[in-house]
């Protein structure tokens, strides 16, 4: 398999493993504000798989889909929690009505056939 068609693959996958997770989101109650919401395209600010609101919540949630669900959960990496942290900044200043809601970071894992999995508040800060 060529690189481009792995990279087209991994980019299918993504997106199904995303829409599961829209769905389940929905399904608990949430208002999906933002998918692959990108701060500012073409700097190092990171982008935010799904944006979600349920109440006077606001989550950023960073999705992994791996074979085994044990390895997303260690997925998301110190330097990609802090992109993700820039571009939710940004996005709490482009949405000032947000400003009364709590912001936390969850990230929301799918191993192989598995329901996807919410972990809340993933990390802090």
């Amino acid at each position: 398999m060529s690189a481009r068609t792995s990279r087209q693959a991994a980019e299918r996958r993504g997106r199904w493993a995303e829409q599961l997770c829209v769905i389940r989101l929905r399904l608990s109650g949430w208002r999906i504000l933002a998918r692959r919401y990108a701060g500012l395209r073409g700097t190092r600010i990171g982008e935010i798989d799904l944006v979600a609101r349920r109440g006077k919540t606001v989550a950023f949630i960073e999705v992994k889909a791996r074979a085994q669900a044990d390895q997303a959960v260690f997925a998301v990496t110190k330097n990609q929690q802090h992109r993700i942290e820039q571009a939710a900044t940004l996005f709490l200043a482009r949405h000032p009505g947000l400003g009364d809601c709590t912001a936390r970071f969850d990230v929301m894992i799918l191993g192989s056939g598995l329901w996807p999995r919410h972990l809340v508040d993933a990390w802090r800060p």
